[in-house]
């Protein structure tokens, strides 16, 4: 039986890996903000009779103080962790700038620093496991690049804007979470989805209009949740020999990308190793 944690457990594809992992037979460790979502998600699980293997774990994970909460418990709880599903993320859009009670943009925060800590933070656990994986959701194959000047956007804040620089900053966090891994064991996968259809894609949008539009796309476009993940469950299940991969939905994408840049990697992992020591 492995043991797998899964951050947004209990919402879109995250609760759609942890069924399907509870369905197997594996034991589900779920982090999500919401305690009536954690109560919806266990019930299911024991209609499956999984109840005993599923375990939610309530925290805001816009904040570094619960992600290292989180980090503790699962250390103290498990010997060792097979797999690590980042898919925690809030699409809602917002006017203007908005921060935690620690400082950080919201976007930020749980987009990329709690997927930095968990990393990190669960890397020795992971380690005790025989084929371990980490799984970062976010957007990898897109161009972009990142605001070293206004690396939290406090400037000219643009919700959308922060969502799309989030996930180039998770790009290299995979790099360089590789780059400073000396034993090598961990498999890190970044993995893009495109479109799903999922109620949080609906929450990008301020105006009604636009919401319709949006909808229609996707319904159009946008795969349901069961079929976006099961390219995720094959990467899970059966990972790449390499340390680092990349893909968009089944397409491999390749690392010699610009915003895969190894010194760009380093210098961001510079930074957040400053920004956490002073937290």
């Amino acid at each position: 039986m492995k043991t797998i944690l899964i951050t947004g457990g209990t919402d879109g594809m995250g609760k759609g890996i942890a069924m399907h992992f509870l369905k197997k037979g594996d034991r589900v460790i779920v982090v999500g903000s919401s305690s009536a979502k954690g109560d919806i998600f266990y019930n299911e699980a024991k209609q499956l009779g999984a109840e005993g293997r599923v375990i939610f774990l309530q925290a805001n994970l816009s904040l570094v103080k619960e992600n290292q909460r989180i980090v503790e418990e699962v250390k103290k709880r498990f010997h060792s962790l097979d797999m690590l599903v980042l898919c925690a993320v809030s699409l809602k859009f917002r006017k203007t700038y908005s921060e935690t009670q620690e400082g950080f943009e919201l976007t930020f925060g749980l987009y990329y620093l709690s997927r930095y800590i968990l990393s990190y933070g669960l890397k020795e656990c992971l380690e005790k496991a025989e084929n371990p994986v980490i799984m970062n959701i976010c957007a990898p194959g897109m161009k972009g690049s990142v605001n070293w000047d206004d690396l939290r956007g406090k400037n000219n804040f643009d919700s959308q804007k922060a969502q799309f620089h989030g996930s180039r900053l998770n790009d290299l966090l995979g790099v360089s979470f590789v780059q400073n891994d000396t034993i090598g064991k961990i498999k890190y996968i970044l993995f893009n989805p495109w479109a799903v259809q999922t109620s949080g894609v609906m929450e990008m949008y301020e105006q009604p209009m636009m919401k319709i539009m949006m909808k229609l796309m996707y319904k159009i476009i946008g795969k349901p949740v069961q079929k976006a993940i099961v390219p995720i469950i094959e990467l899970l299940e059966n990972p790449p020999k390499t340390s680092l991969s990349a893909y968009k939905q089944q397409k491999e994408v390749s690392l010699e990308m610009e915003t895969f840049d190894k010194d760009n990697a380093q210098k961001l992992f510079n930074i957040t190793s400053q920004l956490m020591s002073i937290t």
